[in-house]
């Protein structure tokens, strides 16, 4: 919930494992669960919330799993905690009267969690991140934070005496990262993380901290640098699309796509779902549904297109934003390679041009044609995005569909809100047929 003054409203559920009781606020009449207000639409899922939390109340706690974009479910730190005035523990059904979202949690099977959303869980990665520095030679000095927790994924981050390290945790469809990370780290050509433990069977793995400044913070010409190590990458690897594959990357080929287009077309689940409360109220309108159901011959026309233009297969990041590049003294550094795959190079594009404007947005796509011109003719490059925009917007799709379907209902407000906007954005591109657009903002 957003309030009138421009902050978002955090609900929050803090149990006593004692006595199966939680937390309360008692300083307005009737006991309600604990609220925090951040600025701006969105709550921090890390250790800004857990932080806010403790500045308020004086409790330390780690935070579990977020059950909504405004609803979290915060575990006590040890020891237990002596309560601020005003606070006190109830039965949840007495302080969440009105909450569905918790009322589902609360009879939700333990065996239904992801392994992160457990408290158990990060005493077992403390205790793998402190066996693993110790191996090394190195010792933890403060107390591991949390840098982002969702239904992908979770990142720790772990101050040790020689520097900070990351374990990151995925769910099991993306474990493949730190082999496709090593494998492009073997290829030199450019920087990657160095990874310094691996348990397969967890699906995770602790990285050293690669600094740098993050994409976000680098103006668009700095970011046009990410773009051309991407490019300089994907043209080394069209050789070597075997390795990956060995790696655990996944091709995609555009026959591939084509037939994966009428399964995702009518999936009425998520295309007729406009009341279901995960969509965040962004699901389509029956006549965009209807616009939808009716690109399918076109986006086979564009795959059929895109493919006779005989621009290669290679590397694709799949989740190529300015979050997942760093800018260091050696270089841009690329990261995050969880949904690596072989596929069209231009697929890439989508989630680089997101955010742009226009003008930004053509100087990018002008780089990654020079970046290619080497190896295909730069008015084959300029025809291909032509007919790759559309099929990149509807490979973001499957990507969030697919991980909606593997993380269940309970998690698909992460992925069904961004699923509907992509759709819009595939429905947008089509209807442009003189391309006018070369991003995807006016």
């Amino acid at each position: 919930m957003v309030d009138a003054d421009g902050f978002v409203v955090v609900e929050l559920v803090l149990p006593d494992a004692a006595t199966g009781l939680v937390l309360a606020d008692e300083r307005h009449g009737v006991p309600r669960l604990p609220r925090l207000e951040f600025p701006g639409r969105h709550v921090p899922m890390n250790e800004r919330l857990t932080d806010a939390f403790r500045a308020a109340t004086g409790v330390s706690v780690r935070l579990v799993e977020p059950l909504d974009f405004t609803t979290a479910v915060l575990a006590l730190g040890s020891p237990g905690p002596e309560l601020p005035a005003g606070y006190g523990w109830h039965a949840l059904s007495g302080v969440a009267r009105n909450s569905t979202t918790v009322a589902e949690w609360a009879v939700r099977s333990g065996d239904a969690r992801l392994p992160w959303f457990t408290p158990s869980w990060l005493g077992r990665a403390d205790r793998y991140i402190d066996d693993t520095l110790a191996r090394l030679g190195r010792s933890r000095v403060a107390p591991t934070r949390q840098m982002k927790l969702w239904s992908m994924s979770s990142v720790l981050r772990a101050e040790s005496d020689t520097g900070a390290v990351y374990l990151k945790a995925v769910l099991p469809q993306l474990a493949h990262e730190p082999l496709v990370t090593g494998f492009l780290a073997a290829q030199g050509v450019g920087d990657f993380a160095q990874i310094i433990a691996h348990s397969p069977q967890d699906h995770w793995w602790i990285a050293e901290d690669f600094g740098g400044v993050d994409g976000w913070s680098l103006p668009e010409t700095e970011r046009r640098k990410a773009l051309q190590q991407l490019c300089r990458l994907q043209l080394a690897m069209v050789g070597q699309t075997a390795g990956l594959r060995r790696v655990g990357c996944p091709r995609i080929s555009l026959p591939q796509l084509a037939s994966a287009l009428p399964g995702l077309l009518a999936r009425d689940d998520i295309w007729n779902a406009r009341s279901a409360p995960h969509n965040g109220h962004r699901a389509l309108a029956p006549d965009e549904r209807v616009r939808l159901l009716g690109l399918a011959p076109y986006l086979a026309e564009c795959c059929e297109r895109l493919e006779a233009l005989g621009m290669p297969d290679t590397l694709v990041h799949r989740d190529f934003h300015p979050g997942n590049v760093v800018l260091r003294d050696e270089g841009v550094l690329l990261h995050d390679w969880s949904f690596a795959a072989v596929a069209h190079p231009m697929f890439d594009l989508a989630p680089w041009l997101l955010d742009m404007t226009e003008p930004a947005a053509r100087a990018h796509v002008t780089a990654f044609v020079q970046a290619w011109a080497a190896s295909t003719a730069p008015d084959v490059l300029w025809r291909a995005w032509r007919h790759a925009k559309p099929l990149a917007a509807v490979i973001e799709m499957l990507k969030l569909v697919g991980l909606s379907d593997i993380v269940g209902r309970d998690y698909h407000f992460n992925w069904m809100p961004m699923t509907y906007g992509w759709a819009r954005r595939l429905l947008t591109a089509a209807a442009d047929s003189e391309m006018e657009i070369w991003g995807w903002r006016q």
